[in-house]
């Protein structure tokens, strides 16, 4: 009888051992499937696909034409693919500039002065609306156009653009250090991204 309630108690063990074990295996099981199911979703969020612009580069260059590029690309690259001309005047163009979309480059020839009125079409960081496209002005256009942004601010925000490429939305100017919501309030209405 002692030797029965032995068995009984070995036998109830090891089956209160296996049905943990399954459990346990059951669980692991669900988990790596539940990875496995959310794991491509996750990437696809990550691998958002880079933002292109469009620009034109024309003038002293062998193969003027319309070129695609992804955000934040500088001006070298475009003129690599443009190929300037031996006349080309390299002087007047910023090479480490970063291009923005529906942007005309235009190559001078030497001797050539670069009219006013093109360069500043090329780039205009305040519009005749008065509104400041944070994309293209400057630092000082940036300091003294907007409300509350000093100098450090201004610099901050050229640097963010320059690394991160240009601005999709007047919002994204929140990730910028220094800019809050209350700052951002202040000159919502004062900026625009294109």
């Amino acid at each position: 009888m002692a030797v029965a309630l032995i068995v009984l108690v070995v036998a109830f063990g090891l089956g209160s051992f296996y049905g943990s074990y399954r459990e346990r295996q059951s669980m692991a099981d669900s988990i790596e499937v539940l990875e496995t199911e959310t794991l491509p979703q996750v990437q696809e969020e990550i691998s958002e696909e880079p933002q292109i612009i469009v620009i034109y580069v024309t003038g002293e260059v062998e193969y003027p034409n319309v070129y695609s590029f992804p955000a934040g690309a500088r001006v070298h690259e475009a003129l690599e693919k443009a190929v300037p001309k031996p006349t080309a005047d390299m002087r007047h163009l910023d090479l480490a500039r970063v291009m923005f979309d529906e942007e005309t480059i235009l190559v001078p020839a030497v001797g050539e002065q670069p009219e006013p009125t093109v360069t500043m079409s090329l780039s205009p960081g305040v519009s005749s609306s008065g509104k400041v496209n944070i994309n293209r002005a400057s630092a000082a256009e940036l300091e003294e156009h907007l409300s509350g942004i000093g100098p450090t601010l201004a610099k901050r925000i050229v640097e963010y653009r320059e690394n991160n490429g240009p601005f999709r939305t007047i919002e994204d100017l929140c990730n910028v250090s220094g800019i809050g919501e209350k700052r951002f309030a202040d000159i919502k209405d004062q900026i625009d991204v294109k």
